[in-house]
């Protein structure tokens, strides 16, 4: 079967495809040599509610998109310690290119209104963003229902109220029955640009998934050759996860779920359907889950295509190329900062693309502290 993908048209925000974004023969052999897709039982449609229905036509842009990311407790407080480090620096950027337009689904009144309402602190001079943890107010949209949170993690779905990558997908599903297209970034995206002006543009493909496996300097997607796995580092890797299966190693597909973009036809609703039942059925969560949906879908039922990574950028590949060159050749409009060290990634790129007046921080670290 191989890759259906053939190269990539720079910065057109879509790598140029020969039909649907296919995966490569590996994929079936790994899933029937480790059983990786057990039967799963589909899960009830998620509806939104009125409330839902009527603040998104606020939100969208003009072609009908909505960009939201969810913010929920995970449970994991060191994660969530290290997470609220760089919450302001990130919704500072959002806010500077999107306004109040972007929309944070969140578990608790409390959390929906620190989302809305303004930071009222004064910028000092130099412009300086408040220290984290002191004001936390962002100034965009928010949503938040207790009917909404019941309906969506009914049945099988209760035990995922602190998944925030099942979070994900049921607001997905939301978004898309009402009939907007929707764009999820993860809460770790640096933002460069307004991303929305070139997803208009796009053609009508029902998923975008982003890419973390790839050249920074020509864009072109890296999937393993041959259909050659390393199947002992992969075993390691799954043992240093609570013994998980190795069909949820990321190193399988560069297709990531960091930056989604759906199309609101039927077949998008029926992969957000699969994305839920495969995380609820396992063996695999989130990203992965996610991953086998798409390798049983794609080409199929699901029209599938890569977002051009120039544009939506994984932080390793963009950081081992901005080391290898010194120099950025090209402005991505969001990157995406899967890494462990975030903050000391976020002040590296700080040293080559520009910063929103009014989200600018004294130095701490320079690019050789990565």
């Amino acid at each position: 079967m191989g890759c259906a993908l053939s190269g990539l048209a720079a910065l057109s925000g879509v790598t140029s495809a020969r039909g649907s974004l296919l995966f490569p023969d590996y994929v079936t052999q790994l899933a029937a040599q480790e059983h990786c897709l057990p039967d799963i039982q589909e899960p009830q449609p998620i509806r939104a509610g009125s409330d839902l229905e009527a603040l998104l036509p606020q939100l969208a842009d003009a072609s009908g998109l909505i960009v939201f990311s969810v913010f929920v407790d995970t449970k994991d407080h060191k994660e969530s310690k290290r997470f609220e480090l760089l919450l302001q620096q990130w919704m500072c950027r959002v806010r500077s290119h999107l306004g109040s337009s972007f929309l944070a689904f969140v578990d608790s009144e409390k959390l929906r209104q620190q989302f809305e309402r303004p930071n009222q602190t004064p910028a000092p001079t130099p412009v300086l963003v408040t220290p984290p943890g002191r004001h936390r107010n962002f100034g965009v949209a928010a949503y938040f229902s207790k009917e909404w949170i019941k309906e969506a993690f009914q049945g099988s779905g209760e035990g995922e109220k602190h998944d925030s990558n099942y979070w994900r997908w049921a607001a997905m599903e939301s978004i898309l029955r009402l009939g907007y297209s929707a764009l999820y970034v993860d809460t770790d995206i640096m933002w460069l640009e307004d991303p929305r002006p070139g997803l208009a543009t796009l053609p009508s493909a029902d998923f975008y998934g982003s890419c973390d496996s790839y050249d920074a300097g020509t864009g072109a997607i890296r999937w393993h050759q041959n259909g050659s796995l390393d199947m002992e580092r992969m075993r390691k890797e799954a043992a240093k996860h609570d013994d998980e299966s190795v069909c949820c190693q990321g190193m399988l597909v560069p297709v990531n779920a960091g930056i989604v973009l759906m199309r609101p036809s039927k077949a998008a609703w029926a992969a957000v359907m699969r994305f839920r039942a495969r995380v609820i059925s396992g063996p695999c969560w989130g990203q992965a889950a996610m991953q086998w949906s798409l390798f049983e879908l794609c080409g199929s039922s699901l029209q599938c295509e890569v977002l051009d990574p120039l544009r939506f950028a994984s932080a390793g590949p963009l950081l081992m190329e901005l080391r290898r060159t010194q120099q950025a050749s090209y402005q991505p409009s969001l990157i995406h900062l899967d890494l462990g060290a975030k903050r000391k990634a976020n002040k590296f790129f700080e040293g080559f693309f520009d910063i929103p007046k009014e989200c600018s921080e004294p130095p701490t670290e320079t690019r050789s502290d990565l």
